[in-house]
């Protein structure tokens, strides 16, 4: 009878239809659940062999089972690395999925480069730190944290990705801090050492919420600033937008009616004039010369020289440069106390905030310092001779070295600057309306004057003659 029963099922058609069954409903289970494991499959199917007594008897038949169970779990094997792959892909957010037809290709490949140079927002990146302490400290292992965190960030794909690939770099042995390193774009490296020192301290957890709330609080800053600046250049930009417009399209109409008359026109009429046929003449150069300018502008920032020059003469602004250095101070103070409070070393944390104030001027000075600070010299003592840092912040941070307890005073420090930006801001707010009301007032009444002048001549002439 077993003999049978192996016969029946061994090499015949039948055999091949159970196979093909079996191996349909494995694929099916592992395409449908993900990277099951293999071990259960195997499992199943020695269960299901058992059942239908399909033990072999003969060495020859042993062998062709042992065959087809090795090509049965290499199928299996294929099928669950096929899948593996494409979860592999879609959590790691990768949108390219080449399908032969070039416009759908097309459209992926865009796609992808977008999310590549996407920015991440200070409220996403927050809410990352925030989130990960909560699971670290939950108990939740450091990888599944990671993944989970990327699964739940689908509206951002950039930071989706990025965790999944730092998520890989930790299972390959790295640390959070060495992983975060490998996106300076997106860690700061202010950041990065901070994560470095909670986990050489045990205190992980804690370095990220700190980290959350310098983040929120950096970025609510920095908002503050931008908001003070933007609304007055957008307004001049608008306005000269407006009154290149009119050079080009108003003006022209009028200077057909005024050349009609055959009167001399005011001095102003005249500059007016003049300024509308150059630009009608020459709008191309005009838009060439100031996107040129622009362009060249934003190259010779990004060089030593050029990045150092702009960053001096924004704080030689009349208003707007003690509101920047301001920020700049707060910045350096609270990176500063987190540093401290992480464990890093004073001369260390001095360089890494270097780069993390965002003033070129400010990093030379901080990284001099550091520097100094290697020779014996004190902080406060390098920091007196510099007008970088007023006197009050020196005097705290020669407090802090005495009583050992500069954490502390360069948090409070940071809290007074913040108070400062605050105060100026709003200050700024109440002065910077009207400014800009009396500019366009001005300029708009320039224009207005310019063009009314002849138009009332004409009209005293013509009464003069009734």
């Amino acid at each position: 009878m077993p003999e049978k029963q192996a016969k029946g099922f061994g090499q015949s058609e039948g055999e091949q239809t159970f196979v093909l069954g079996l191996q349909k409903e494995e694929s099916g289970e592992v395409a449908g659940n993900g990277l099951k494991s293999l071990a259960t499959v195997a499992k199943k199917s020695d269960g299901i062999a058992g059942i239908l007594n399909l033990s072999p008897t003969t060495q020859e038949e042993k062998k062709q089972a042992i065959n087809g169970s090795e090509e049965k779990k290499q199928l299996v094997l294929n099928i669950a690395n096929t899948v593996g792959r494409k979860i592999l892909l879609r959590q790691k957010a990768s949108y390219v999925r080449l399908t032969g037809n070039p416009f759908i290709d097309t459209y992926h490949r865009i796609n992808d480069f977008l999310v590549d140079h996407a920015k991440i927002s200070v409220r996403d990146k927050a809410t990352f730190f925030r989130l990960l302490a909560v699971m670290i400290n939950a108990g939740i292992p450091l990888i599944k944290s990671l993944k989970t965190l990327g699964i739940q960030s689908e509206k951002s794909p950039k930071l989706a990705r990025t965790l999944f690939e730092m998520a890989q770099m930790i299972e390959s042995g790295k640390s959070l801090s060495e992983s975060m390193g490998m996106f300076p774009v997106i860690f700061h490296e202010a950041q990065v050492g901070m994560v470095h020192a909670g986990e050489a301290s045990g205190q992980l957890n804690r370095t990220l919420r700190d980290l959350a709330d310098d983040v929120e609080k950096s970025a609510s800053m920095s908002g503050k600033i931008k908001g003070a600046l933007i609304y007055p250049v957008a307004i001049l930009a608008l306005l000269a937008v407006v009154i290149f417009l009119m050079m080009v399209m108003v003006v022209p109409q009028l200077t057909k009616l005024f050349s009609q008359t055959g009167k001399e026109l005011p001095v102003v009429t005249q500059i007016l004039i003049n300024a509308s046929n150059f630009s009608v003449n020459f709008w191309p150069l005009i838009l060439l010369v100031v996107f040129g300018m622009l362009f060249g502008l934003g190259v010779w920032k990004k060089t030593h020289s050029g990045h150092y020059i702009w960053d001096l003469m924004m704080l030689k602004l009349p208003i707007f440069g003690s509101l920047i250095k301001k920020a700049v101070l707060s910045r350096f103070a609270r990176g500063i106390s987190s540093l401290l409070s992480s464990g890093v070393p004073i001369i260390k944390s001095i360089e890494i905030v270097a780069n993390a104030v965002g003033n070129e001027v400010y990093r030379r000075k901080l990284y001099l310092t550091a520097q100094d600070m290697k020779g014996g010299i004190p902080m406060a003592e390098n920091m007196a001779d510099s007008k970088l840092f007023p006197a009050m912040l020196v005097n705290m941070i020669e407090v802090g070295e005495q009583t050992a307890q500069l954490e502390n005073v360069m948090m409070k420090v940071a809290a007074f600057y913040d108070e400062e930006v605050d105060n100026i801001v709003k200050a700024l707010s109440k002065v910077m309306e009207p400014l800009i009301i009396v500019v366009i007032g001005t300029t708009v009444g320039g224009l207005v004057a310019a063009i009314m002048l002849p138009i009332i001549q004409l009209t005293n002439t013509a009464g003069g003659l009734s």
